[in-house]
């Protein structure tokens, strides 16, 4: 092993400090020694062993390049704590990359299994997954998996080590943090601390953070002592960024790098193909190069075999180029803020010097026609209503306005700030400006994300770091575009607080170039003399906005801020404080009495949605209805509908299509729901459904109270109970199960996870009547239903009686006495079953029969309903209307097909309850349904009708009696005359074996018990 020495300037200019009080104790040249040893001690026959140097020669190559990375003036600012800063960093930066063999065997016993886990989700994308997973063998995915988890987290591990503190991630290195603590033990906290944290900086991307990096640490008395610890991270950043030669792969997770192709990482490795990275030499005007100017271009000189390690390394170009335009930003902010004169000058990398061999370096791409990309996004193409303009610049001004008051917030800043927007349109010189006193925007913000379409400023990462919990409308970056669907001409005047001059941009057209201005203060309207933005649209002649006014308050409803327009010296406010205020307005201005009496508006809030609706009183019912207005006035524009952060997106009563309830919706906040591009409609995503079962459980809980309401009036809890059933029925109109297709539930499944949140059902237990939710049924396991003429009668005088929650078991018991009554194993009753509901349907979805019991003397049959996943009934809808769609649940039939416990009394084929009629398996029509749910339930449309219809035959010879051959034959085809549809007969004899059917009908006896008929009378 060679020598270990300080060979460097930045080393020999570090070991300076060693004299400096704050340093005293530290022997520099030790700790290099020391470095070495632990890295030539850890890595041998352990991970990161195959393409990339653990030795000390890493050190030098990046102590070497800081005498051109560093600009020589910027060199000679530097203090020698400021050296020993960047030194020992660079020294320590990478220990964490340092595996063991031992540590990679005894990987389970840190986060590796849950990262492992994370890949085989497909949370770092598919495309990785599959990467790794075409691995040879688990033992090389897992050490290509450990590899990426100590690379994602070596830097976190490292400022663990340095203040010898515990790593969550993994168990301490005994070894490295003990040799480490012997180094630099006897160093000051405060410099151990911010070293750690400039370690951990190069794999963080929070370099705009100046509190954390401070610009000027002092460490002692003297100006030696000062360290620029932002410059220290920025120089650190960029040496370990650009030692990508033949002999070392990046630190950078491959992940970051190239999402879709991490092995190519180790591929240009693999082919030690780049040869150098160095300053480009610039050519003077004369095309000489010249080395005195300034230098801001790195150029790699590399030879390619292989084209898959280019592209790995083109990769990597992409990222580091990106990483250094961001530190040269980041260094002209901090020089800005702190008066500080550090010069950082690169800002590209420069590949013309790439050479490959046998393949085309040169890369091919698709290229866009922007001219015809601008005209379809700014035509009918994405956007089929011209006032949108409207909508999009007055949304822009919105978010401008509600950043400003977070910033505010968030400084803490005792500032009269009132956000407000001013519209004005003059029809004599076709002018519309928009003017708001938000934030302004800055040169920065106009050139990469006003004049660059696609790019939004509030969808920026830098962004969205700097102000994670601010929300706003704007998203997808095109909003400007609107503004030539109704000009050509646009002056854009902005004034941000970071400036101390306006910036005017006028806009010529499309595809015309833009001309920027500076305008001084004194030259710019009042109300943007400190920060706001005024855009000023000179509207094509043949633009009509003669009706402005109402398609303004078409989109914006709730802009939580002034705004005003001004149309022919008259000014006009707009918007409103909530969506109550909205609904009050408008249903007075059309004549309705709000009087909280007759007519009265509801608003709830709940997790950030803010529902509005309009209730009518019923005096007959004692009841708070929804308000619902006719189809007739559909026509006319009601504030109905959804918004975001008080913007109008959807025009339909929320959660329904084709709804007439007078109802309005407003989410805000960081999980609202996002539109898509033209904002014509929801995302479907999870913020969606969110807020939809937020609206429908805020309706379902104004019914549930409702029905206390009731209680609280007097009314038996049977009678609530039942009211607030009817109520939800009318509420839904029983949409997922009527012929109505223009209504309907936006989302039905989100519907019945709310519905299954609220107390509708109403049971018995312990001798009293409750109503309960359906996941509280659920809980309970089982229920019984009772179908019997006494239960039934009981139930409709304990209805009756005033406040009363008494129980109709406990009725039925004094009729018949305890000993008669047979109800001992009933312990949960179901009151309400009743199947023309909604939520009886969602309970029979969830609950299967699995016993069945009569007590003949009672003429009554009790069915116990239980929680079970394995399939026990087929239900099929016996109706001709199942193939248009319809759905009756009068005439279920649910056919048995797994063994039960039933009453060893039952000798019919078939029982008939209120809900459905259950054919059981002790027959051989039952064999003969159970042959054909297997060949037709689960197939096409048309197999499902053909077993509807036969189902239905079926059903009808319950009714018959001496049946033959011909007389089957006579009533089927009657059936299909009456329809007189050939397509239909023809789609049921396509399936069905006729005569297989009417052999099993002949040897059917058609006894059924049945509770609905008690009765004599004459069969066919």
């Amino acid at each position: 092993m060679n020598e270990v020495l300080l060979t460097s300037k930045a080393e020999r200019l570090a070991e300076k400090a060693e004299n400096l009080s704050s340093f005293s104790g530290l022997k520099l040249l030790h700790v290099k020694k020391q470095i070495s040893l632990i890295l030539g001690q850890i890595g041998k026959n352990g991970i990161f062993d195959e393409y990339t140097k653990h030795d000390i020669s890493h050190i030098d190559f990046m102590l070497d390049s800081l005498e051109w990375i560093i600009p020589l003036e910027t060199q000679e600012k530097l203090t020698s704590a400021n050296w020993l800063m960047i030194t020992l960093s660079i020294y320590f930066h990478d220990l964490g990359m340092l595996v063991t063999k031992e540590e990679f065997k005894e990987r389970k016993k840190s986060s590796f299994t849950s990262f492992k886990q994370s890949i085989i989700d497909g949370n770092y994308g598919l495309d990785y997954k599959d990467k790794i997973i075409s691995l040879d063998g688990p033992e090389r995915q897992d050490r290509f998996i450990y590899q990426e988890f100590v690379r994602k987290t070596h830097a976190e591990r490292i400022k663990y080590w340095i203040l010898d503190e515990f790593d969550p991630n993994f168990q301490n290195n005994t070894q490295v943090v003990s040799e480490i603590k012997k180094l630099i033990s006897n160093i000051d906290y405060m410099f151990r601390r911010d070293l750690a944290l400039i370690c951990e900086s190069h794999h963080l991307s929070d370099l705009d953070d100046f509190d954390k990096y401070k610009p000027n640490q002092q460490y002692g008395p003297t100006s030696d002592e000062v360290v620029n610890l932002h410059y220290s991270a920025l120089i650190l950043r960029t040496a370990d960024l650009l030692h990508i030669t033949s002999d070392r792969t990046p630190s950078i997770e491959y992940n970051l790098i190239n999402p879709t192709d991490p092995i190519s990482q180790e591929e240009w490795a693999k082919q030690k193909a780049i040869k150098a990275i160095r300053p480009q030499v610039k050519k003077n005007s004369e095309g000489i190069l010249d080395n005195s100017i300034p230098k801001d271009t790195l150029e790699i000189i590399a030879l390619f075999q292989e084209e898959k390690g280019f592209f790995g390394l083109v990769s990597y170009i992409n990222y580091a180029n990106k990483q250094l335009k961001d530190n040269y930003k980041y260094n002209e902010a901090a020089n800005k803020s702190f008066g500080n004169q550090y010069d950082y000058p690169w800002r590209n990398i420069d590949d013309s010097n790439i050479e490959t061999k046998d393949f085309e370096k040169r890369q091919f791409e698709f290229v866009l026609d922007q001219t015809k990309i601008l005209d379809l996004l700014v035509g009918h193409t994405l956007y089929n209503d011209s006032t949108v303009v409207l909508r999009e610049l007055i949304q822009n001004g919105i978010d401008a306005s509600k950043l400003k008051r977070h910033e505010l917030d968030l400084n803490k800043r005792e500032y009269e700030y009132l956000p407000e927007i001013k519209i004005k349109w003059q029809e004599n010189t076709r002018e519309l400006s928009f003017l708001d006193n938000g934030t302004g925007m800055t040169l920065d913000i106009i050139q990469n994300h006003l004049l660059k379409v696609g790019s939004s400023r509030y969808q920026d990462e830098s962004f969205k770091k700097k102000y994670p919990n601010f929300s706003a409308i704007s998203r997808f970056g095109i909003g400007l575009l609107t503004c030539f669907l109704i000009a050509d001409d646009i002056d854009i005047l902005t004034k941000s607080c970071d400036s101390d001059k306006a910036i005017l941009l006028k806009i010529k057209k499309i595809h015309g170039k833009y001309l920027l201005k500076y305008l001084s203060p004194d030259k710019i309207p009042d109300e943007l003399k400190k920060h706001g933005t005024e855009i000023k649209l000179h509207v094509r002649a043949d633009v009509d906005l003669s009706n402005i006014e109402e398609e303004i308050k078409k989109w914006i409803l709730i802009p939580k801020c002034k705004l005003s327009l001004e149309v022919s010296d008259k000014i006009i406010s707009i918007g409103y404080e909530s969506p109550g205020d909205i609904l009050k307005s408008h249903l007075k201005e059309n004549g309705f009495n709000v009087d909280e009496k007759h007519i009265r508006v509801k608003e709830i809030e709940k997790d950030g949605v803010t529902l509005a609706f309009a209730l009518r009183y019923i005096e007959h019912w004692k009841e708070w209805d929804f308000l619902e207005y006719t189809n007739t006035e559909r026509h006319n524009l009601h504030p109905i509908g959804t918004c975001i952060e008080g913007i109008r997106v959807d025009f339909n009563t929320p959660g329904f299509r084709g709804r007439n309830l007078y109802a309005l919706v407003n989410t805000s906040g960081k999980n609202a729901p996002k539109t898509n591009v033209a904002r014509s409609n929801i995302e479907l995503t999870p913020e969606r459904e969110s807020l939809l079962f937020s609206i429908y459980q805020l309706y379902l809980e104004h019914i549930s109270g409702e029905l206390q309401n009731l209680r609280n009036i007097g009314f038996s809890i049977t009678w609530a109970a039942n009211e607030a059933n009817w109520m939800l029925n009318s509420f839904i109109r029983n949409i997922r199960y009527s012929n109505n297709r223009d209504v309907k539930i936006e989302d039905f499944n989100t519907f019945e996870r709310a519905l299954s949140k609220v107390k509708f059902v109403l049971i018995e237990k312990n001798t009293n009547r409750e109503v309960i939710s359906v996941n509280e049924l659920k809980e309970l396991n089982h229920f019984w239903s009772i179908d019997c003429a006494s239960y039934s009668s009981a139930d409709s005088l304990i209805k009756e009686v005033k406040s009363s929650n008494t129980s109709a078991l406990s009725l039925l018991n004094t009729i018949f006495e305890n000993e008669d009554s047979n109800t001992e194993h009933i312990d949960y009753l179901l009151c309400n079953q009743q199947s023309d509901k909604i939520i009886d349907n969602i309970i029979t979805e969830n609950f299967q029969v699995d016993t069945i019991k009569l007590i003949p003397e009672q003429r009554r049959l009790d069915l116990r309903w239980s929680l079970i996943k394995e399939k026990i009934w087929e239900e099929i809808i016996p109706l001709e209307e199942e193939y248009n769609g319809g759905r009756n649940n009068y005439n279920r039939c649910l056919v048995q097909l797994r063994d039960i416990e039933i009453d060893k009394s039952i000798s019919q084929i078939a029982i008939n309850s209120s809900n459905a009629l259950f054919i059981l398996r002790n027959s051989e029509l039952n064999t003969y349904l159970v042959k054909l749910i297997n060949e037709l339930s689960d197939k096409s449309q048309e197999d499902r009708f053909a077993l509807s219809q036969t189902v239905s035959i079926i059903n009808s010879f319950f009714y018959y009696k001496e049946l033959n051959k011909g007389k089957i034959e006579e009533f089927i085809q009657s059936r299909f005359q009456r329809r007189n549809n050939r397509d239909i007969e023809n789609i049921v004899w396509n399936r069905i074996d006729k005569e297989e059917l009417i052999t099993v009908i002949l040897k059917t006896n058609f006894i059924k018990y049945d509770t609905t008929i008690w009765y004599r009378r004459e069969l066919y």
